[in-house]
């Protein structure tokens, strides 16, 4: 009775909150406000603390893929703990709060160690912690926001409800569009000469502390479900107890029970009993989708491979990485308001409706459509010629591995082409040089604001060059080769070894030993197999070294650069660049289809176990529901892909064992019993 009294007393408060036009609560109308400003300084935070670790602290730059792991596992955990606690003893509204607090400490964290400036042990435990707590922040913000917008709403109002998950969830997106044009603008030139990060995390600070004093002043427009101690603990006794009396009196003389759950009826009351069995229909529910983000975000990888192969241009023009980002995000953000704004409601028109479930269906099918246009994609590529310079062209791959950028310059009478040469940038097209004749001579410059030197380099027409540019204050260098068109045989990959010291470098193979001269040793193309990681010996004046190669892909070629022998000899290896003339915009529909099939999963996900969590539990299972996200990455991780085979068959295979995992989804989707919900 004296529950029942209590859930009362909360249905009045729920319905006599303000609201906007009797129908939008003005407590929604505020937390999307904090929830899209939220997302300017959500947005980069993560990737610019690792960036931070990594020009920081030097000794984290071999290990970045273990500290973004580390950093995956650390949220899983810290998001069901945080969800545990949220549910039990302190609540949606107080929780986001702590997340903002959590978040902006971080924030602070960062700023006091770029104030002192001081590289020591207690600064670096300093940055751990920054991690710790937006690991944290991220756990609990994301379902605390979404089941503290659900409870504002009445269970009659789900067409708004709705709308208002839609518009938190395409803040998410625009979180994406907003990055891609701060964190350019925060590390471009224009932030060369000051702290880029003391100005992003302070400015980031301002309007975390602006969304929290927000926040707190308009507490009293919220709707606040009381916690009532933890479901979970009972969902556990509860299966304790049903195991327990099942072993006990397991008899053949003992009537059987229609649920094995039902064996804790005398202990547990019948709707209690009805949400453990909800409870184990959505794990079972959620069992396939961490496999499906991992494939999803297999094939987003696999993106960045088949663009390395295209020729970086829209409509003829070229574009950077940067700027193709942009475009593909502004297009998915407009893609999305379109399906919401538009086909939506003309299904709504058309007495189209769909269940929650049926719409992750739809979603996934999108996905699996994206990744089979991602394989015919690769079958074209494939087949494609390579781009080779016309008449009276030449292109030039530069690659710089010295400590520092240069300004290039290429100058000829009236043909000037200028670039800046970011060190150990990953190059993803040639630079076209036109020639007046079938052979010029060009002066190439490299500057900075403290060092300028030129060099005179012969370019021939149809002819594609390497040049190198290396070297440590304040003696840089300039190396031109010519770039070998052998393409690789079946089943091989083929590497060139470049020696930029100052010593000759001996490379000892089973067959032959090779001399690479000093500066300038340039080897002849190694044919090496690919079915294991490729070590090989280097001898540098009588001190031997091992060569690793690593992991190198079938029909690829590589450029690998020795650039030091002291204390353990260091190089860098970089795939030599095989364009073909399809352009990269060929891969936007197979993108807009991939992100609007994501859009369908994932919102509708999110609705679905808000819906469908037990009382007392929603933001367990939303916690659950987002932590399917984060796993892929751990599961990609774990699981070793195979590099032997032709990149078209291993896109058709990633499309198949998509299509069975929906064909598995849409099975447990048909048994599940889920009430139909009109929007």
């Amino acid at each position: 009775m004296e529950v029942s009294e209590v859930e009362k007393e909360e249905e009045d408060r729920l319905l006599n909150i303000k609201k906007i036009g009797n129908k939008c609560p003005a407590s929604v109308i505020v937390l999307l406000i904090v929830k899209w400003l939220d997302s300017i300084t959500f947005s980069g935070t993560h990737g610019f603390l690792v960036l931070y670790f990594l020009s920081k602290f030097i000794y984290f730059n071999n290990n970045e893929i273990y500290l973004h792991q580390v950093f995956t596992g650390l949220v899983i955990i810290l998001t069901f703990v945080g969800a545990t606690i949220t549910d039990s003893w302190l609540g949606k509204f107080n929780a986001f709060i702590g997340s903002n607090i959590f978040l902006l400490f971080s924030h602070v964290l960062v700023i006091i160690k770029e104030v002192k400036s001081e590289d020591t042990k207690k600064s670096q435990f300093s940055m751990v912690l920054a991690i710790f707590f937006l690991a944290l922040a991220t756990g609990i913000k994301t379902p605390s926001i979404f089941c503290l917008a659900g409870d504002q709403f009445p269970e009659y109002q789900v067409m708004e409800r709705n709308k208002i998950f839609c518009f938190l969830y395409l803040s998410t997106v625009f979180e994406k569009f907003f990055a891609n044009i701060l964190i350019p603008l925060m590390m471009g030139n224009s932030c060369a000469y000051k702290n880029c990060y003391l100005i992003y995390f302070s400015t980031s600070a301002g309007i975390l502390t602006f969304n929290l004093g927000t926040f707190i002043y308009f507490r009293k427009l919220f709707f606040r479900e009381h916690p009532k101690g933890s479901k979970l603990l009972k969902i556990l006794k509860c299966i304790l107890t049903a195991i327990k009396n099942h072993l006990r009196h397991y008899s053949w003389k003992t009537p059987r029970r229609d649920h094995w759950l039902d064996w804790a009826s005398e202990k547990f009351s019948e709707n209690h009993l009805n949400e453990v069995k909800v409870f184990f229909r959505m794990l079972l529910f959620l069992l396939p989708f961490p496999f499906l983000w991992a494939l999803a975000e297999k094939q987003t990888s696999e993106w960045i491979l088949q663009s390395k192969k295209m020729n970086y241009s829209v409509n003829g023009y070229p574009v950077d990485n940067e700027d193709i980002q942009l475009f593909f995000n502004t297009a998915l953000l407009i893609s999305l308001i379109v399906v919401e704004v538009v086909l939506i409601p003309l299904a709504e028109g058309l007495q189209i409706h769909f269940s929650l479930i049926k719409k992750m269906i739809i979603g996934m099918s999108f996905i699996y459509f994206s990744s089979l246009m991602t394989f015919l994609l690769e079958l074209h590529i494939e087949n494609s010629p390579r781009m080779m310079p016309g008449s009276r062209e030449s292109f030039v791959h530069i690659l710089n591995v010295a400590d520092t950028s240069f300004q290039v310059n290429f100058i000829n009478g009236h043909f000037f082409y200028s670039k800046m040469a970011e060190a150990f940038e990953e190059v993803r097209n040639y630079e076209r040089i036109y020639l007046d004749a079938d052979q010029q001579y060009f002066h190439v410059y490299i500057n900075t604001e403290t060092f300028f030197k030129g060099k005179k380099i012969l370019l021939e027409e149809k002819m594609t060059y390497i040049v190198i540019l290396s070297g440590r204050r304040p003696v840089y260098s300039i190396t031109m080769v010519k770039e070998t068109t052998t393409k690789p045989d079946k089943g091989v990959a083929n590497v060139r070894i470049m020696n930029l010291l100052d010593k000759d470098v001996y490379i000892v193979m089973s067959a032959d030993t090779y001399n690479l001269t000093k500066y300038k040793g340039i080897s002849s193309e190694l044919t090496i197999r690919i079915n294991r990681n490729i070590n090989l010996l280097c001898v540098i004046e009588k001190k031997e070294h091992v060569l690793e190669l690593g992991l190198l892909q079938f029909g690829s070629s590589y450029i690998v650069l020795l650039l030091k022998d002291t204390p353990v000899l260091t190089t860098w290896k970089t795939k030599k660049l095989e364009i073909k003339p399809l352009s990269i915009e060929w891969q936007l529909p197979q993108f807009l289809i991939m992100e609007i099939g994501k859009y369908l999963v994932i919102f509708s996900g999110m609705e679905f176990f808000y819906y469908e969590a037990p009382k007392g539990m929603k933001v367990t299972m939303q916690a659950l529901w987002t932590s399917t996200l984060s796993s892929s990455s751990l599961i990609l991780y774990s699981v070793n892909y195979t590099t032997s085979l032709p990149k078209w068959l291993e896109y058709f295979l990633l499309s198949t064992i998509l299509l069975a995992l929906i064909i598995s989804c849409f099975i447990i989707g048909y048994c599940y019993q889920e009430p139909v919900l009109n929007f």
